[in-house]
């Protein structure tokens, strides 16, 4: 694997590029294994409507949005059994596609970043898992639930699910130790046929926008890992070149992470 600089053009220190590099194999012998994604390699598609009412997010991703939504399960546990859930979905945003993933995790600061295994979409939280730099600054993004129905997660039985009623959440951010603030409404609303071009490849490290994309120290392992990901499933090995960094909008707080 060649060299990769880090978010803002520097180089990792040789030993965190090789822990990097060790880290994302797995994930490129599971995708060599299955044909598939190495983690979620099964998974439903969704029409759904984007809405986002910050004007700072709205300005990068639009105001509503007619979206495809993945919902998928990280092992493909069998029936309703519990799993790492998994909802991704790509906005065709005006400067480019953004793939958004998140995953069912904790919502208070430190669990955000810790996967969970849940039986239900509908009262789960899903987060990025890591960080984004939004207009420069350090956000994490999440998918709050904004129902309490049960929404099981056996696939065989999501699409009947969804057709009886939407399954809605509220888009927010939040710093790495501040509340959640909402800044918008996600709705999965009707079930599609399997195969969508527009979910065949989600990655988050190469459809995304200069003032909207992963970040922090983690960065370059995620990097590998979807390269190995892409290449296991017999595509060419490449590493996107990180975006630039974008200044924040304003500087009334100073985040260690850019």
């Amino acid at each position: 694997m060649s060299d990769v600089p880090l978010p803002g053009g520097s180089s990792p220190p040789a030993g965190t590029a090789t822990i990097a590099k060790i880290l994302a194999v797995p994930f490129g012998a599971a995708a060599r294994l299955r044909h598939a994604r190495a983690v979620h390699p099964r998974g439903r598609t969704y029409a759904a409507t984007l809405r986002v009412t910050d004007t700072g997010l709205a300005d990068l991703l639009g105001e509503e949005r007619h979206v495809v939504v993945r919902l998928s399960k990280a092992t493909a546990t069998p029936g309703g059994f519990p799993d790492v859930l998994g909802v991704a979905f790509r906005v065709p945003a005006d400067a480019g596609p953004v793939d958004l993933l998140l995953a069912t995790t904790g919502s208070r600061p430190g669990l955000r970043h810790l996967l969970q295994v849940r039986r239900s979409f509908g009262d789960a939280v899903h987060t990025t898992l890591l960080p984004y730099s939004v207009h420069g600054r350090i956000r994490m993004l999440a998918l709050l639930p904004a129902t309490t129905r049960r929404i099981s997660c056996d696939m065989a039985t999501l699409d009947a699910a969804i057709a009886t009623g939407p399954l809605p959440f509220t888009l927010a951010t939040a710093s790495l130790t501040g509340p959640w603030e909402p800044c918008g409404t996600l709705e999965i609303h009707t079930p599609l046929p399997d195969g969508s071009p527009d979910t065949d490849a989600f990655d988050p490290e190469i459809n995304n926008l200069p003032a909207l994309h992963p970040a922090g120290p983690l960065r370059r392992w995620r990097l590998l890992a979807y390269a190995a990901s892409r290449h296991g499933r017999g595509q060419p090995f490449a590493v996107p070149r990180p975006a630039p960094r974008v200044r924040p909008i304003n500087h009334r707080r100073p985040y260690a992470w850019k």
